[in-house]
């Protein structure tokens, strides 16, 4: 059975809707999941997985100050280094994701994207594939703000945006560029 590593960091729930939804997809589709929610003190250099064990890896985090959180990364960091060191890292032909959830006042999306970005170099390090990205509006404030980007976003990520985050795995999964060793 195909293997699945959903790493996620989630502040507020929103990021954590997410990955479960991705989760779920992954399930209907077959695939055997295993999911981390990555917290402040979560060991690092001795996490209760192995990414070599996997066949699809998928990161995710809340969009802070335009980047994810620093334990998502730094877990990531800490086991390429192990791995490659610092010499040439030929990505894939494991798949993986990156996904993200932003307030996005001001752009909308494109607050989430130097965040996305950085997930899909640092899964890239890991020898995975980035082989999509997905994102969404989440909830970070307790009052209404018709103003921004998204109108009031109290209610995000709603059930659309989760079905999105289904319908992105689906894609992907049936886009021929998923890999099973």
């Amino acid at each position: 059975m195909a293997k699945c590593l959903i790493l996620y960091s989630s502040l507020s729930g929103n990021t954590e809707k997410v990955a479960h939804r991705i989760r779920g997809a992954f399930r209907q589709n077959g695939w055997e999941c295993d999911m981390f929610k990555i917290v402040k003190g979560f060991d690092l250099w001795h996490p209760p997985f192995d990414f070599d064990n996997y066949d699809f890896l998928c990161v995710g985090s809340p969009t802070i100050m335009a980047l994810p959180t620093q334990e998502v990364v730094e877990l990531m960091r800490q086991h390429s280094r192990k791995k490659s060191g610092m010499r040439k890292v030929e990505p894939g032909p494991r798949g993986a994701i990156a996904f993200a959830t932003y307030g996005g006042a001001h752009l909308g999306p494109r607050e989430a994207d130097a965040c996305l970005a950085l997930l899909e170099i640092e899964i890239e390090h890991l020898g995975f594939k980035s082989v999509g990205r997905f994102c969404c509006p989440g909830k970070y404030v307790d009052y209404a703000t018709p103003e921004w980007y998204h109108g009031d976003i109290r209610a995000r990520p709603n059930a659309q945006d989760l079905q999105k985050a289904a319908d992105f795995v689906q894609d992907v999964l049936q886009s021929g560029q998923v890999q099973v060793a």
